[in-house]
């Protein structure tokens, strides 16, 4: 058969089933995966969005974070930036002077500088409208006075009483100042000229410098005349019935062989009488209520010319001397007990020297700055407690005479005719670097020293801002906290994440962290009420528990070991907490026994006395020691919680190398586990440091807040933030205090961003070393 075998062929188009059948199997699972690759898809971008959205917010809550410290200190540093702003000075309003006499010996100037009072060497006031200065100026008569020509003045800058001396040898006393009157809504301001008395000294003389005050029972005038120095003093005695009688003294003072005197002070309390002369020398006199008036005192004040001007600061503790080389000085009375009343004048501030004499000196009615001019119209602007030089003028002519505004936002110069005239800004003189972190030497202090006194009794007091008591109150207090915490709080995390049970752990450390939520107004209230007293009744007991409850402690559980190991140890491994907490006790009970034999065997039964007596010391009832205590036991909490978890966090390969190689629990602990956790335990620390230094109730309620620089740990300090808590109510806005409270906020935000920035740095880099292990 030669035919061809038959082909069969299959045609896929003619027979489409098995396609068919295969597709309608795979379409679903197709639309499956897409749908599922869609949800994945979507998830995906959810997830992203959500990751971007997380992101975003967690970076913009950080920039806010940083932003909002940032802001914290640049608001405090703007706050305190006006503190030192240099004085504004306005363009000074001149006057022309006609009538009052040559040379002017006199001005005043009422409270709001719209009228200003003069005094020539006519006997007459002229009365000059400072808002006005081509306005008319009016004369009134000292009455008493009519034909008389005025040769000195004296006057009280901190009252309106004046004295007014003559050629003649009459002396003139009364009040002259201003008054404010409002006529309905309208302020008006009027001269008040009141003669009190003239008094005629007994040779004649003509007056060339002339003091006088008086109290309530008792008058000093002291004048130079040409006929020498004349001293009066009059006993006012005032019965119950009747008029006032009047006992008048006069007496000579023989200044000669010291020099001839040029100008003279009676201090406000009229006890004293100071001369200067042109050799230089300061003499002071001592005016009694009976017998003559003594020489207590005489000092070179200016060594190479002559005063030439000298007065009384406000509070009449410090007088301000001038001298004939240009030469400016303040001289305060300290105590000295080899003098003969018990003070001496010692020279506590120097300032800038003018080229020529001093001329005038005017003291503030408010504070204690002055000016000061020289012959050659150099005027300055000081402050005696800061010592500064505060602003610089230059006047035509000779000054003869100076006024320092009441408010002190002015200042008035009078030279032969003509009157000047400045507004000036100047809120916080006293205020300086120095002031504020440097020894100043106050007024009736026996050396410069940093002291903190922002408030007195009266209105001349001197304000002292210096924070350095307050920095040291507030390192002080910390150290005392640092020292009762650290080794409290790391030597019980490292007993707890090491050697305690497993069951007792949890507990023991949530314990422990629930301390942290005491408030510390709670803490403080009862370490003030309580632990205050209790630690002053048992002062002994509580200076040697620190030795005997960790030796009763260390004994007992020698003991307990001891006897473990004879009976068996299972007993003491299932009870060893609980028998610690044990001796503990026992070494409290122990310490509570041994106190008051301990007193009454070495400090003879009374600890405060022997103290005081031996050391010098008072013991305070609220101090260094109770704050340490109290503000120790809340920083325990933090330190432990922080060094547990880093005890915690240090590798297992690590700690069962050491036990492997046949070191014992405590080995390990020591030498293994602590220096593996150092950066924590270094943080931990660090953070309890920032807790103690910004604690403010404890340190308010627990100490005396006294700002005294000792270290005794039986005196209190006052801290950085509990002097803001305490000042802070009582000072008003925009004032030197209240800028000065900023300065101390600063001072601590500082502090404590230094410290933790620092801690920090040290920490990552200790992690660095560490990661290896």
């Amino acid at each position: 058969m030669g035919g061809s075998a038959p082909v069969f062929r299959q045609d896929c188009s003619m027979n489409p089933t098995p396609v068919l059948e295969q597709n309608s199997v795979q379409e679903p699972q197709r639309l499956a995966r897409m749908r599922d690759e869609a949800s994945v898809l979507s998830f995906r971008r959810k997830v992203k969005f959500i990751d971007r959205l997380a992101t975003g917010v967690i970076s913009v809550s950080g920039l806010g974070i940083i932003a909002a410290v940032l802001g914290i200190g640049v608001f405090l540093f703007l706050e305190i930036t006006p503190l030192f702003k240099p004085v504004h000075v306005g363009t000074p309003a001149e006057y022309a002077l006609g009538g009052a006499g040559a040379p002017i010996r006199f001005v005043r100037v009422d409270e709001h500088q719209e009228h200003a009072a003069v005094i020539g060497s006519e006997p007459h006031v002229l009365l000059v409208d400072l808002a006005n200065p081509d306005g008319e100026q009016r004369s009134v008569p000292l009455e008493g006075l009519e034909n008389q020509r005025v040769s000195a003045i004296g006057e009280n800058p901190s009252g309106t009483q004046v004295a007014v001396g003559t050629e003649d040898g009459l002396v003139w006393v009364g009040d002259i100042g201003f008054k404010t009157a409002f006529d309905g809504s309208k302020r008006g301001v009027q001269p008040v000229i009141t003669p009190q008395q003239t008094i005629v000294l007994g040779s004649g003389a003509a007056v060339r410098a002339v003091a006088f005050r008086s109290l309530e029972s008792r008058e000093v005038l002291a004048a130079i005349t040409d006929g020498g120095v004349v001293a009066s003093r009059t006993m006012v005695k005032r019965p119950l019935v009747g008029e006032p009688r009047r006992e008048r003294q006069d007496f000579n003072l023989p200044v000669d062989r010291f020099g001839q005197p040029i100008a003279v002070l009676v201090s406000e309390d009229t006890q004293q009488i100071v001369i200067g002369t042109d050799g230089g020398t300061l003499l002071r006199w001592r005016v009694p209520d009976d017998g003559l008036p003594e020489l207590v005192e005489q000092i070179l004040a200016v060594r190479d010319g002559a005063i030439s001007a000298v007065a009384y600061l406000l509070g009449g503790r410090s007088i301000v001397v001038g001298g004939g080389d240009g030469s400016v000085a303040t001289w305060s009375l300290v105590r000295d007990e080899e003098s003969a009343d018990g003070w001496g004048l010692q020279k506590i501030h120097v300032f800038a020297s003018h080229p020529q004499a001093i001329t005038v000196v005017s003291t503030s009615p408010r504070d204690k700055g002055f000016i000061a001019a020289s012959a050659g119209g150099l005027m300055r602007l000081y402050y005696m407690t800061s010592e500064r030089t505060l602003a610089e003028f230059h006047v035509s002519g000779r000054p003869a005479a100076g006024e320092y505004a009441p408010k002190t936002n002015g200042l008035l110069l009078a030279n032969d005719n003509r009157l000047s005239h400045w507004q000036i800004n100047n809120p916080h003189p006293e205020v300086s670097l120095g002031t504020l972190f440097g020894k100043v030497w106050y007024e009736g202090y026996p050396k410069p020293d940093y002291i903190w006194q922002s408030s007195g009794g009266t209105d001349d007091f001197e304000a002292k801002f210096s924070l350095v008591p307050l920095v040291f109150g507030t390192l002080k207090g910390t150290f005392y906290a640092l020292l009762f915490a650290i080794p409290l709080a790391l030597l019980g995390a490292l007993y707890c994440s090491q050697f305690l049970e497993k069951r007792l752990r949890s507990r023991v450390k949530s314990t422990v962290e629930l301390m942290a939520a005491l408030p510390s107004v709670v803490l403080g209230f009862i370490a003030g009420v309580v632990l205050a007293p209790l630690a002053q009744r048992h002062a002994v007991t509580v200076l040697i528990m620190p030795v005997v409850l960790p030796l009763v402690t260390m004994i007992g559980m020698l003991l307990c070991g001891a006897v473990a190991r004879r009976t068996g140890q299972g007993f003491l491994k299932r009870n060893e907490f609980w028998l610690l907490m044990g001796w503990v006790v026992a070494g409290a009970f122990v310490a509570g026994v041994l106190g008051p034999v301990v007193e009454k065997l070495i400090f003879s039964g009374n600890f405060e006395a022997w103290l005081l007596a031996k050391t010098g010391t008072q013991y305070d009832q609220r101090n260094s020691l109770v704050v340490g205590w109290t503000m120790g036991f809340a920083v325990v909490p933090i330190i432990f919680t922080i060094c547990e978890d880093a005890f915690s966090s240090v590798p297992k390969h690590l700690t069962g190398a050491s036990l492997a190689c046949g070191a014992s629990l405590w080995q390990t602990a020591w030498r293994v586990v602590l220096p593996a956790a150092g950066s924590g335990v270094f943080s931990a620390i660090m953070i309890g440091f920032g807790r103690a230094v910004g604690e403010t109730m404890i340190v308010l309620m627990a100490t005396g807040n006294t700002p005294v620089m000792d270290w005794s740990i039986f005196n209190g300090f006052r801290a950085l933030s509990a002097n803001i808590a305490v000042e802070i109510p009582e000072a008003p806005h925009g004032a030197t205090l209240y800028r000065i409270l900023f300065v101390a906020a600063l001072l601590l935000f500082s502090m404590t961003s230094l410290v933790n920035t620092v801690a920090e740095v040290i920490r990552l880099r200790l992690r660095r070393q560490l990661q290896g292990l």
